[in-house]
């Protein structure tokens, strides 16, 4: 018999997830009965054909899609006891999810769609009216005030190779820059579980390395990342793979 504390070991707790849809007529589950457990610095891949569950399930774990059935637990809570605030709080701080499809806001800048994470948190959670007093720093030495949540933005965005498109909109971007902006994005608040799916669609050989490096440099300094892909080139970066196959999850 499992216990709370068993589910408090664990940043990450998947009990016998299932989703069932009805199509003419006849329930399937597009995922059945899945258990999974993820630590701090795991970095696990998911693999299997498309139309297997892979994306349902995890839309489940980040709390955007409900299970018929079983529970999602991250740092012991249960997902779907949580209200709308908390949810929100979950995916804006602890949870970072790059989406498969292309989710940048298309009236602000590429700096701007990566700060957005940090300043909406700023604003929803401080105790206080929110204002710019957070993110100014000191003058430099040109007189220059610094701004913190920008800088970071930058630093991410130059780790992935897209900081000279910082002040362009996504209009003007390849697929692929609005993958890496994306994924910079979901890292702004320093999640404690990146749930990325298909992080290296749309990219070319150089740009799958400087992201899959990237994203197994943040699993050595412990974010546990859970990665759904098609790519034999992003698997040799993982711990271990996982294979999906008609909603069933298992170990090849």
């Amino acid at each position: 018999m499992e216990h709370e504390s068993d589910f408090r070991d664990h940043l990450l707790v998947v009990s016998d997830l299932t989703k069932r849809f009805r199509r003419r007529g006849k329930e399937f589950d597009a995922v059945s009965h899945v258990d999974l457990d993820l630590d701090e610095g795991d970095f696990v891949a998911i693999v299997g054909r498309s139309g297997n569950g892979k994306s349902t399930l995890i839309t489940m774990i980040a709390g955007l899609t409900r299970p018929t059935c079983g529970t999602v637990r991250v740092q012991g809570r249960v997902v779907g006891e949580m209200t709308d605030m908390e949810l929100s709080r979950l995916r804006n701080r602890t949870i970072g999810f790059v989406m498969q499809s292309q989710t940048l806001l298309s009236n602000l800048t590429v700096l701007d769609n990566v700060v957005l994470p940090a300043v909406l948190f700023a604003e929803r959670h401080s105790q206080r009216p929110a204002d710019q007093s957070d993110r100014i720093g000191r003058p430099d030495a040109d007189g220059i005030v610094p701004d913190p949540l920008n800088e970071k933005a930058m630093q991410l965005l130059e780790r992935l190779g897209v900081a000279d498109l910082a002040g362009s909109y996504p209009r003007e971007l390849s697929g692929g820059e609005m993958r890496r902006v994306s994924i910079a994005r979901a890292l702004m608040n320093d999640p404690r579980l990146l749930i990325a799916d298909e992080p290296t669609g749309d990219l070319d050989q150089e740009s799958t390395d400087i992201v899959m490096t990237l994203l197994r440099q943040l699993a050595d300094a412990g974010t546990a990342i859970l990665m759904v892909t098609h790519d034999p080139e992003a698997l040799g970066y993982a711990d271990y793979a996982l294979r999906m196959d008609a909603g069933v999850l298992s170990r090849p």
